[in-house]
């Protein structure tokens, strides 16, 4: 029988812990994706021209802690955010509507549609000099491209200016053969064309604030 008072109280501090977690993720600021304004550019070299190709859709959202002074001068150090960006393949485009068919081969974009981004961790490198500066982080995060996902970490700049939107921009050199793509070699001229493994992205991202949403 002395065992029930010690059950009663494991069961309260298991309720405890999970009314502090609903609450801890409560308590985020949200920006979600826009439809206007962000870009993704990828830039690459071949054995005749360089080549770009470009897309304008850019999915996801950011979450912070609600604590951390988006609106201020926050000091360096780990900050507490979850994002998630979403590159659908097709909508990257070369001008070129070959070269975009050969892209689309190369990346098997039948069967991955989508390029995919998820922030495992986020570091504020130094304290901002005003509230208008930038943030400037150090993300890490999983990028999956073609089926295949690896971890990276990259510099990302926050822009802020305006406290209801912000501008993320990065930029990240990848190799092609990292995520299981061949560089293309066209069959043609001899077979004199090359693509470089090594390609440089780009990326400008807009968010706007939401309103927080309880977990349910």
């Amino acid at each position: 029988m002395k065992t029930i008072p010690n059950r009663i109280c494991f069961i309260a501090l298991g309720a405890l812990l999970a009314l502090s977690s609903l609450s801890a993720t409560a308590e985020m600021s949200i920006y979600k994706a826009q439809s206007s304004g962000s870009s993704v550019k990828i830039d690459g070299s071949s054995t005749i021209h360089n080549w770009t190709v470009e897309g304008k859709i850019i999915g996801g959202s950011f979450e912070v802690d609600s604590t951390f002074p988006i609106g201020g001068t926050p000091a360096a150090g780990p900050v507490n955010a979850k994002a998630k960006a979403v590159i659908p393949v097709r909508s990257l485009k070369s001008g070129k509507p070959k070269m975009d068919e050969v892209m689309l081969e190369h990346m098997k974009g039948d069967k991955f549609l989508k390029i995919d981004f998820e922030l495992l961790g986020m570091n504020l490198k130094e304290a901002p000099k005003s509230a208008t500066d930038p943030l400037v982080f150090d993300a890490t995060g999983k990028l999956s491209i073609s089926g295949v996902t690896r971890t990276n970490t990259m510099k990302v700049t926050c822009e802020r200016a305006d406290l209801s939107k912000l501008k993320f921009k990065s930029v990240a050199d990848i190799k092609m053969t990292d995520f299981g793509i061949q560089p293309p070699a066209p069959n043609i001229a001899l077979g004199l064309i090359k693509t470089g493994d090594d390609v440089k992205v780009t990326i400008e991202w807009v968010t706007a604030a939401q309103k927080s949403e309880p977990a349910k």
